[in-house]
């Protein structure tokens, strides 16, 4: 009886020490060439995993995957998309989610349209670069509490018209920029409206950019 109360015992301990990649992979520094780092599995210094741990079961939100899997909703099955540590850790048209330490697909674009619900403003960006949105909204990927921007240079699909925010950007053949008029005045030097026949402008401002009709 005592044996094996000492052998459920020790059983506990080791279930209770060995968690997340120990538990799939082995021990951390095992003998051998086997490694279990905190991205991923490798054997003398190359990422050698073959499979998802708890892979192919079934899933509804990404959370229902191990570490190193991600949620396809396609099939509803977890699939292995990898470990990462930074964004630069996975491969193109994927993120890496550090809280999982998991690379997954990117689900944000340049190219997404807003939603009728969307009554968020859109963050300023510098030049060379629009807005993203991910689920018809602008969206913070960095977790910052920002809107992220993104280089249109990076951008996997173009964005629209109305996302470009400088004149420089607006300036395609798919787009035309819409300038703002200030200090008009006709002829005779009565104030106009900028558009207005014979209005004659002292300064023209970029407004927006939009589709060509």
């Amino acid at each position: 009886m005592k044996l094996s109360f000492l052998g459920l015992a020790f059983f506990s301990f080791l279930a209770l020490t060995v968690t997340g990649c120990q538990l799939y992979f082995g021990d951390e520094k095992g003998a051998g060439d086997g490694v279990c780092l905190a991205d991923g599995y490798y054997v003398n210094g190359e990422w050698v995993s073959a499979t998802c741990p708890g892979g192919g079961n079934k899933c509804a939100v990404e959370k229902d995957c191990a570490a190193g899997c991600t949620c396809d909703a396609a099939t509803s099955t977890c699939v292995e998309t990898g470990f990462c540590s930074v964004k630069e850790d996975c491969a193109a048209g994927f993120d890496c989610d550090t809280q999982r330490s998991t690379c997954v697909p990117v689900k944000y674009s340049c190219a997404g349209e807003l939603a009728p619900t969307c009554t968020n403003g859109a963050p300023k960006c510098t030049e060379g670069s629009v807005p993203l949105i991910q689920d018809g909204c602008y969206t913070d990927i960095n977790g910052d509490g920002q809107f992220d921007c993104m280089a249109i240079t990076e951008c996997t699909a173009a964005p629209a018209c109305e996302a470009f925010q400088y004149s420089s950007d607006c300036s395609n053949a798919a787009c035309t920029v819409v300038t703002r008029g200030e200090n008009c005045r006709t002829s005779t030097g009565t104030t106009c409206t900028d558009g207005a026949p014979g209005c004659i402008c002292q300064k023209y401002t970029f407004e927006r950019c939009e589709t060509k009709m």
